[in-house]
């Protein structure tokens, strides 16, 4: 059996990569980097508007291609090869949303701006000191005109950007999801200093915002599931592409750095660590390719396909950046090399939408190898993003064999 990307998705792989290697590259990430927004407007507006990225897997009804997450996947391995700043993954996450809540009269408002990228939204849904499958401690309170939402949310990517949010709050029916414009009264976003300067976060406090119900009361628990195992299998798609990248910079390294009078690939060390790498990388494709196509064929299948996903391109990106640092030597441990912003970016997306332990523990549940009562749950304390200047240390050191 063989199981690969078909002729249209290498296509769409090689344009994508071509076209990022010219608006985004390394200077280009230093640079976006730096500025307040954490990104640059004019590249977003070339990526929606000459590769029409957020659009791929929005209908067509919507403003959109009508692609699965398989094509939007294949485009996220690219952006994490490249390291682009943009709101891509945020808005993605806003518009699965959207999707995943049936609400058709919210899709028709607000999936054609979203696709275009004239609007960026963002999920806010976690919140401090809590992991993503705890219910909600935000309040939504029914007004004689509609909804408000009082509450606060952290990790909310590019959350002082964004114009649209899908915020989760707790309603007498249950967890709900709510949509807040940017612009209402009662919303402040504050940027959060991250471990990843190539990736942006801001925190929510929201008092009495007015808010528009998605979908249906009470529903917003499966929704918010449903919306973060496809953000688990994009994100999966990233960590592969940054984890490929990271062991074409060390390949190429080795073969060119000469010591004792030949290159350092030659010796044994540094062949063991980049077949070490290998293995890994390759085992991080196939689990993201399957997530991909039971993303687009076989939903049932998506929350085991998912975790998997999530746990091995995650370890799999640790790893290869932390050997990419160690093979460069010296120079890899400089500002000046961008080895260090891929590290930091998979330390990062490591815990993004929880840690592999946590989706571990769901894939021990999904196959039938433990239940909520015998598996131990996530302690429900998260490590934050921001937080982790030292956790890449201990995951890189478990999967290293040095």
């Amino acid at each position: 059996m063989e199981f690969r990307f078909d002729p249209e998705h290498l296509e769409l792989q090689r344009t994508v990569r071509r076209f990022l290697g010219e608006v985004s590259p390394e200077t280009r990430v230093r640079a976006d980097a730096e500025t307040a927004a954490g990104w640059d407007a004019g590249t977003w507006r070339r990526l929606c508007a000459e590769l029409e990225l957020p659009a791929l897997a929005i209908p067509e009804r919507h403003g959109g291609h009508g692609f699965g997450l398989t094509e939007l996947g294949v485009a996220f391995a690219e952006a994490g090869a490249s390291l682009v700043c943009a709101p891509l993954l945020s808005t993605s996450l806003a518009a699965r949303a959207i999707l995943e809540s049936g609400d058709e009269e919210a899709a028709a408002a607000h999936l054609p701006g979203l696709a275009a990228g004239t609007t960026t939204g963002s999920l806010a849904a976690h919140e401090p000191g809590r992991d993503w499958e705890h219910p909600a401690t935000t309040r939504a309170v029914r007004t004689g005109t509609g909804w408000t939402v009082t509450g606060h949310k952290n990790w909310v990517l590019d959350g002082h950007t964004a114009g649209l949010f899908v915020v989760s709050a707790a309603t007498g029916r249950g967890t709900s999801l709510f949509l807040v414009d940017a612009g209402a009264p009662g919303l402040r976003s504050v940027p959060v200093d991250a471990v990843d300067p190539t990736r942006q976060a801001a925190t929510l406090d929201l008092t009495a915002v007015p808010a528009v119900l998605l979908g249906a009361d009470g529903a917003g628990g499966a929704v918010l599931r449903r919306t973060l195992d496809a953000g688990l299998v994009l994100l999966a798609a990233e960590q592969t592409g940054l984890a490929q990248r990271c062991l074409d910079m060390a390949s190429d390294y080795a073969r060119q750095r000469e010591q004792f009078g030949r290159p350092i690939g030659m010796f044994q060390a540094i062949k063991h660590k980049l077949a070490n790498v290998l293995l890994e990388v390759e085992a991080a494709t196939s689990a993201m390719m399957y997530a991909l196509w039971a993303a687009d064929h076989h939903p049932a299948g998506l929350p085991e396909a998912a975790a998997i996903a999530a746990t091995t391109c995650a370890e799999a990106a640790l790893l290869a950046a932390g050997e990419n640092i160690q093979v460069h030597g010296g120079i890899g441990a400089t500002w000046e090399h961008p080895a260090h912003l891929y590290l930091k970016r998979a330390t990062t997306s490591r815990v993004l939408l929880g840690d592999p332990q946590q989706h571990l523990e769901r894939l021990a549940v999904h196959t039938g190898l433990g239940s909520p009562a015998t598996v131990p749950a996530a302690n429900g304390t998260t490590p934050h993003p921001e937080r982790q200047e030292d956790a890449w240390q201990d995951g890189w050191r478990a999967k290293s064999p040095s």
